[in-house]
């Protein structure tokens, strides 16, 4: 075999491999109903031995990756409290995995940041690049690090819209009420705890999925717990979540419901439960390629979360103004 035509071969066989990994890594959401995002939660504790945690949250993500994550979170300073800046050799390590799977993974780091450190969750993109991050507003007694000022971390994916919040964070309601106000979907919580009732909780009034990396838990839209669908290792929790699936009030949307039910036969249906004492359709798509909220932004259906919005806006403005609503 000449020389020029193995060279062509080897190439071949790596940009097989790599689309392999790729499409393994982030599959065709078209191809699928609804609008699904499948999270790793990573719970292998907070602090220990730098070295030894990279080592372990690396072989983790070697895991979750191979399964087609589309984003992984690891737990709060997961490799200690030693500070590094950003980006830094943590960041930097786990990034190299980001591109290898083309997945976004959650990063919180103890950062250096000058002459200040904080309590800092880094977002990678799917190209292991720094996508944003967070810094810990509520931080525990007794952590020595400095306060974050920038408010909630949200961030745009290629799959929906996601906020950071960390650990202590859980005690104060203001932030979560933050991450819905400000779009979020999906609240990942990296912790060195495992949060219970109150993230449910908060799940349950802002209606957004909680993917909660102490314990691993994950919560869904209504604030039950979600069973994770695979556990391909201890300490490690993969669930896929829709993003389409919506809930809209039933005020001012009947008809238009109605009418959008009768004319997308088999593309979408009202989800089975008793949703009657809160006044609330629930929908999700059943065909692929089908996107609940694309058709709703068609028939002028309002989500819970814009009805909500909107009306304490205009609420708010009527009260100024002193006028009846």
């Amino acid at each position: 075999m000449g020389k020029l035509l193995r060279i062509a071969l080897l190439a071949a066989v790596a940009v097989w491999l790599s689309a392999s990994v790729l499409s393994a890594a982030a599959p065709d959401r078209q191809s699928r109903p609804g609008r699904p995002v499948k999270v790793a939660a990573i719970a292998i504790g907070c602090g220990g031995n730098h070295d030894a945690k990279l080592k372990l949250a690396l072989e983790h993500l070697e895991t979750a990756g191979s399964r087609g994550v589309d984003i992984a979170c690891l737990p709060e300073e997961f490799a200690g409290f030693v500070g590094e800046s950003i980006p830094g050799p943590t960041t930097k390590a786990v990034g190299e995995l980001a591109k290898k799977y083309h997945m976004y993974v959650v990063c919180p780091i103890r950062e250096q940041a000058g002459s200040r450190q904080y309590n800092t969750a880094v977002l990678l993109d799917r190209q292991g690049k720094v996508a944003g991050s967070y810094r810990k507003v509520f931080v525990f007694w007794g952590e020595k690090v400095n306060l974050g000022e920038d408010g909630v971390g949200v961030f745009d994916t290629d799959f929906g819209r996601i906020a950071l919040l960390t650990c202590f964070d859980a005690n104060f309601d203001e932030v979560w009420q933050e991450a819905e106000r400000k779009g979020a979907e999906i609240v990942f919580w990296p912790s060195a705890y495992g949060g219970g009732m109150p993230l449910n909780g908060y799940a349950m009034i802002h209606n957004y999925y909680v993917v909660a990396v102490g314990w691993g838990n994950m919560i869904d839209v209504f604030g039950r717990t979600i069973e994770p669908a695979e556990k391909p290792r201890a300490d490690q929790f993969l669930a896929t979540l829709d993003l389409d699936l919506t809930i809209a009030h039933t005020n001012f949307n009947e008809k238009k419901v109605e009418q959008l039910l009768k004319e997308h036969p088999g593309e979408m249906e009202r989800v089975p439960g008793n949703y009657e004492m809160e006044s609330w359709f629930v929908l999700r798509a059943v065909k692929p390629g089908v996107r609940v909220r694309d058709l709703c932004k068609q028939y002028k259906i309002e989500t819970l979360r814009e009805y909500r919005q909107r009306s304490r806006q205009q609420i708010n403005e009527r009260r100024k103004e002193r006028k009846t609503v």
